[in-house]
This record gives C-alpha cells, sequence and structure tokens, in this order.
C-alpha cells in the first residue's frame, strides 16, 4: 500500500502488484464494471474473485479509487444515521398520492 492509508484501504485493501501479463486486474479493467459491482463490494456481498479484482483496479485507478472511497463513505454515513419508523398514516397518504 502506498504512503497514504485511508480507511477504506484499511478495510478492503488494496493489490498494487501487477500479475505478469495482466494489463488491469484480469479483465477487471473497465471503470463500468467496478462501478457497477460497487454496491456489494462496500457491502462485502461480492464473490471472492470479484473482490479480488475490484481491489486490483482500485490499486492502479485513481478515479475509482477516489469515486469508492467516497461512495464507501457515504454508504457508512447512511447507516450511522438514525432510523425512524415511519407511521402507518403517512405510508397510506404516500401510496395514495402514487395511485394519481
Amino acid at each position: 500500500m502506498g504512503a497514504s492509508t485511508s480507511w477504506i484501504d484499511k478495510l478492503f485493501g488494496r493489490d498494487e502488484t501487477h500479475s505478469p501479463g495482466d494489463p488491469c486486474a484480469e479483465g477487471m479493467g473497465d471503470c463500468g464494471e467496478v462501478r457497477d459491482n460497487a454496491s456489494d463490494f462496500i457491502d462485502g456481498e461480492a464473490p471472492n474473485k470479484l473482490t479480488s479484482l475490484i481491489r486490483h483496479h482500485l490499486g492502479f485507478c485513481n478515479d475509482c479509487d477516489g469515486w469508492m472511497t467516497s461512495l464507501a463513505q457515504t454508504v457508512g454515513l447512511i447507516k450511522q444515521s438514525p432510523q425512524y419508523d415511519v407511521p402507518d398514516s403517512l405510508k397510506e397518504k404516500l401510496n395514495n398520492l402514487s395511485d394519481k
């Protein structure tokens, strides 16, 4: 890992060593593919191989690294925010709005 280690580095890690003949994470060179799987990755629900490929990509792609860090921080903040039960009367009113 590089000199500046963020909390997401500690949580997910980075693979900063390319394998021989590996242009970028054995097919995970597409930033769109990384972003498409970001939620599963952040939630720890991505399969092991996909997690490894994303870690590898993040070790080399500054754009995805910054984007993923920002998304993970946002998810973390949302998970820390208080949760409130919505009254049934409000749920009913909202459902009625969607019927119109």
